[in-house]
């Protein structure tokens, strides 16, 4: 049963591999009509044939004409002739039951699969203009009447007797139903996938706006968003909060000798030994600009702040990156300024801690580069910075 189901959902999944939702949607359901209509045209031919194939030669010849519309909604699809084939599943279903009412009397309850056919009208295009989807609901309505009132068994050319019209009325009840259901479930799954997929387009989104292109590190406005929210975590619960500035010393002279490609992969392989030096979840790195990088450390005070931050100097300077020889230095280093608050400090905002650290990097770079310095950020000059 499991294969059967497998099978029937990659047929009727024909064609519709691309496009939007929605065209997807209409696709899947036009296949769906046909590949269902032609399943519930069976039972009816295997009475047609078992009872008396002579009589109702003409109905049982029909049908397979029938089945075969049907099965041409799917090719339709295939060759991308969305349209044809919506309009050849909507075409076909209302002939069908218009006809095979005709031929064997509206006791047998086949015209009740117009309710079906209603039930997914407004579903089967992708875009629907509201005339259009009115003036086809009272086509299919006056189908309905035509074929319940007017077509009487006393009328019908080829009716079935008692007690199996009785048996195929139920018959048809049951079909009307579980091909409403089987629709409404399968478009119910079909909305549930673009849902789906919308979501994780979402979170790709997201990401992707926190996300520095080149190095693969959060960026500026995850690194303000993140020490935001850690400024406001350290105020409620009294956590220190560090926050380092690192800067790849002489880098521009390295992108100038070396091109703009080796400048980049040289970011790529700093930002790559930072982030694997940050031992907690926590703990974020993010690309400042440029070659200038950012570190926020929750809940760490000022010693293991500069612990961590000659650890970053370390692992950049273990890569051993050769620098430009004209330099004078064998290989790249980095230099860090550091910073740490505390909940006492009443005065103090992440963007002065921020500018403590840029001060410390500044003094790092001035008084020879490849080293950590750090600056506390005091209560007393945090109120006094403006």
């Amino acid at each position: 049963m499991l294969a059967v189901i497998k099978f029937l959902s990659e047929v009727w999944s024909i064609g519709a591999e691309s496009g939007t939702n929605a065209l997807r949607r209409q696709i899947a359901l036009s296949n769906q009509v046909g590949i269902l209509g032609a399943m519930a045209t069976l039972p009816y031919q295997v009475f047609y044939l078992l009872y008396d194939i002579g009589v109702y030669w003409a109905v049982f010849s029909l049908n397979l004409v029938f089945v075969v519309f049907y099965l041409s909604v799917v090719l339709c699809n295939l060759v991308g002739r969305h349209s044809w084939a919506r309009d050849l599943a909507l075409l076909t279903a209302c002939t069908q039951i218009f006809v095979v009412t005709l031929l064997i009397g509206s006791a047998a309850g086949v015209q009740l699969f117009y309710f079906s056919i209603g039930a997914v009208l407004a579903l089967v295009y992708s875009r629907l203009n509201a005339w259009r989807f009115w003036l086809q609901s009272a086509g299919i309505g006056s189908l309905f009447i035509i074929s319940h009132f007017l077509f009487t068994p006393t009328r019908a050319l080829t009716p079935v007797p008692s007690p199996y019209v009785e048996i195929m009325f139920g018959g048809s009840v049951l079909g009307v139903l579980t091909l409403s259901a089987v629709v409404a479930y399968l478009y119910r799954g079909a909305i549930d996938q673009a849902e789906s997929e919308l979501t994780l387009n979402n979170r790709k989104l997201i990401t992707l706006s926190a996300t520095d292109k080149l190095t693969g590190l959060a960026n500026r406005r995850k690194l303000d968003e993140t020490l935001t929210l850690e400024w406001d975590r350290m105020r409620r619960n009294g956590q220190p909060l560090s926050f380092i500035m690192c800067d790849v010393d002489y880098f521009k002279i390295y992108n100038d000798h070396l091109g703009h490609q080796a400048g980049d992969i040289c970011l790529q392989e700093v930002a790559s030994a930072l982030q694997g030096a940050l031992a907690r979840p926590g703990d974020l790195v993010a690309r400042y600009g440029g070659e200038e990088f950012a570190v926020v450390l929750p809940n760490t005070g000022a010693q293991g702040a500069h612990q961590v931050a000659e650890t970053l100097r370390q692992t950049v300077g273990a890569l051993r990156i050769p620098h430009v020889p004209e330099q004078g230095v064998a290989f790249l280093s980095i230099s860090l300024g550091v910073s740490s608050a505390d909940q006492s400090m009443l005065g103090a905002t992440p963007d002065k801690l921020l500018r403590k650290a840029d001060e410390a990097l500044y003094i790092a770079k001035a008084t020879g580069r490849n080293q950590v310095v750090f600056l506390p950020l005091r209560a007393e000059s945090a109120n006094a910075e403006g």
